[in-house]
């Protein structure tokens, strides 16, 4: 029982390989990531269950043993842990929402999945198996972004020229293949079987271009500084090899000439052709991305200076952004406006954990390098392992410096933590007796982690699935509070994603439900929407999006289906209470604004749009807004003075902007 026991787990790690794999795109909301997570979580319990009884039966040999590596795992989730239940969004932080999926909760089956595999999987042919299955694994993910280069429509990615594959990303994509890379190097050195080697070098191939079709910045970044850490390492543990380090130290005196021309020609079309080589020599901190980015930075740091030792609790930095929120940021585009992490791993976990958070975190890259020297030094492990090695964990460490984990970065991480931390150990002493395993324990711990499957798991894809059927009968008006009732009725934790997605259909979707005469069905479902806005508001108080939502949704009740006027105060109470939450919002600004001038406060309207073009003068919303409201007051003057002011200060309008001035200029015309 106990050998079957091993396999499954075996296996079970072997299946999560292909969890990156997985897209349903037609089935769930957020397809590259709902199912990818759950399925991952499935498999880890079920992992769970068969390590349980195995520690029950045998707890010496199964029992994680005292090294550096496994007291940095522990270390790191008890921070995240603590701030997770200090921060200011306790529920967001456990949980996470759709989108990324990586709360509290997820995070523990990542933690487990380290253990076991690190406590389980003890021969070296099982990792050396393990090893060629991730690599045929990411290599099939590799191959899908290679034929979506040839049709940049394959699998939603949309016509873009970084590829995704399945992950969604690029940024994904891109760091995928940069551990492919190493692990088909791995495999290169550790495989004796000539045909073994060739699947090494074809699979690190894939990754290595990989990283080249993803076209991230930071992972070029992260594999230029790995490949140089691969080379200092064999030329100091190579010291019997002289030809072998005088080979080495060419090759780096070439590839610091090859850098420094490409970045002396970096303006020139050639090398802007390179693909991601174009892209890194051609980065500019005030381009719309490079400039967002170093203001996300900085609101980190000022969210960890109020919050140093444990952060804002993780998956909160948005909270933080919003609070220390720059008006220029709308300059590159309402896009630019929204950052629900920091754009980097360093800066986001010194913002939401804090500096013990940042450290623990750091420490896992750190001290995996250290446990890695060690077991070198005890002939545990050759120079390969050791280069190649400590080479990724750099290379993913500066990758991650300037974008941010996901599902498939935490598989391959804390799998690699993993292997290396059990190829360190050093040879055990083989148990001589086995020990039975009781199938009264094996049973009984199924049913128990049937019982967690289906409810933290099925449970959150049927409500997933259902609140993507919910959108879809909106669209016809048929069965929609029906078929609502059912997804929130299946205990998903993500009820608040539900419900936000909910209403914001609704609100779309009113005006055309009072078009086509739908009106009693509209109205029915406002109601619905309003008392879910509410619940989402007592769930996450600070969140200025359900804020938003809920005022927005009130005014589409009074325009479109004649709810009380006097409901315009509520939307008013609540996005002043957003403003507090976010003082330099443009758009709570303008949607307040808007809001005052309709019931009856131009005062109140001036008032705040000039204090948005206070903030940021550059940006032409601030003044048409303030032109409307001039023009809808009567006060013609004033607002073609407004917009003369805008146009001398070189303002340039958008479409709707120049729709609203030449409507208040041929008005005057008229007036006149």
């Amino acid at each position: 029982m106990r050998r079957y026991l091993e396999q499954f787990i075996k296996l079970s790690v072997a299946a999560t390989f292909f969890v990156p794999l997985v897209l349903i795109s037609s089935k769930f909301i957020f397809p590259f990531i709902v199912p990818k997570i759950l399925i991952f979580r499935s498999l880890t319990l079920l992992m769970l269950g068969a390590y349980v009884v195995l520690l029950v039966s045998d707890y010496a040999r199964y029992r994680p043993r005292v090294t550096l590596i496994n007291i940095a795992v522990v270390a790191f989730f008890f921070s995240f842990f603590v701030s997770t239940f200090v921060g200011v969004d306790w529920y967001r932080s456990f949980w996470d929402n759709h989108e990324r999926m990586l709360g509290l909760f997820t995070i523990f089956h990542y933690v487990v999945y380290y253990f076991i595999a690190t406590s389980v999987i003890k021969e070296k042919n099982d990792w050396r198996w393990l090893l060629r299955l991730f690599l045929l694994a990411g290599g099939i993910a590799m191959f899908i972004g290679l034929l979506q280069k040839i049709n940049p429509l394959l699998l939603l990615n949309d016509g873009s020229s970084r590829v995704s594959a399945t992950l969604g990303n690029p940024i994904y994509y891109s760091g995928y293949g940069l551990f492919l890379f190493y692990i088909g190097l791995i495999l290169f050195w550790k495989e004796s079987v000539k045909e073994w080697k060739y699947f090494a070098i074809i699979g690190g191939a894939l990754g290595f271009m990989g990283v080249f079709l993803g076209g991230t910045r930071g992972t070029l970044l992260g594999l230029i500084a790995s490949v140089g850490i691969l080379m200092v390492s064999y030329f100091f543990t190579l010291k019997e090899h002289k030809k072998m380090r005088q080979t080495i130290g060419a090759v780096i005196a070439a590839g610091i000439i090859v850098f420094s021309l490409l970045f002396a020609f970096r303006q020139t079309n050639f090398v802007q052709r390179i693909p991601a080589v174009g892209r890194l020599f051609s980065v500019s901190f005030a381009s719309s991305t490079g400039a967002t980015r170093i203001m996300a930075w900085k609101i980190a740091v000022a969210a960890w200076e109020e919050k140093p030792v444990f952060g804002w609790g993780p998956n909160n930095f948005y909270y933080a952004f919003n609070k220390y929120y720059q008006p220029e940021s709308l300059e590159r585009g309402w896009g630019e406006t929204w950052f629900d992490a920091a754009h980097s791993a360093i800066f986001n976990a010194l913002a939401v954990q804090g500096i013990v958070g940042l450290f623990l975190y750091v420490g896992l890259f750190a001290i995996a390098i250290v446990q890695l020297w060690f077991g070198y030094k005890k002939k545990v492990i050759d120079a390969h392992l050791l280069g190649i090695g400590a080479a990724f964990l750099v290379g993913h460490f500066i990758h991650n410096a300037v974008v941010f984990e996901n599902p498939t970065s935490y598989l391959y991480f804390f799998f690699f933590l993993a292997f290396v931390n059990r190829q360190t150990f050093g040879v055990e002493e083989k148990e001589k007796k086995e020990k039975t395993v009781s199938p009264a324990l094996t049973m009984a711990m199924l049913v128990v982690v049937l019982f967690l499957i289906y409810s933290t798991n099925i449970n959150v894809a049927r409500a997933n699935m259902t609140s993507l059927r919910v959108l879809g009968a909106m669209q016809t008006g048929q069965l929609v509070a029906e078929t609502y009732q059912k997804a929130v009725e299946m205990s998903s934790p993500h009820i608040d994603d539900i419900r936000s997605d909910f209403v914001r259909s609704l609100i779309m979707i009113i005006p055309q439900y009072n078009k086509a005469s739908f009106t009693d069905k509209a109205k029915e479902l406002y109601q619905l929407g309003y008392d879910e806005s509410k619940k989402n508001l007592v769930l996450h108080p600070l969140d200025i999006r359900t804020h938003l939502q809920f005022a927005q949704l009130i005014q589409q009740g009074v325009m479109e289906l004649k709810e009380p006027p006097q409901s315009l105060l509520e939307a008013e109470t609540v996005l002043k209470d957003a403003l507090v939450k976010s003082l330099k919002r443009q758009q709570i600004i303008y949607q307040l604004a808007m809001l005052e001038l309709l019931i009856g406060k131009p005062d109140e309207a001036v008032i705040l749009l000039q204090s948005a073009i206070d903030d940021d003068d550059r940006i032409g919303e601030g003044w048409w807004r303030l032109a409307l409201v001039y023009a809808q007051t009567g006060d013609n003057d004033k607002a073609r003075e407004i917009i003369k002011t805008a146009q001398d200060k070189g303002i340039v309008f958008d479409a709707q902007g120049n729709s609203v001035v030449s409507m208040i200029l041929q008005a005057d015309e008229k007036s006149k």
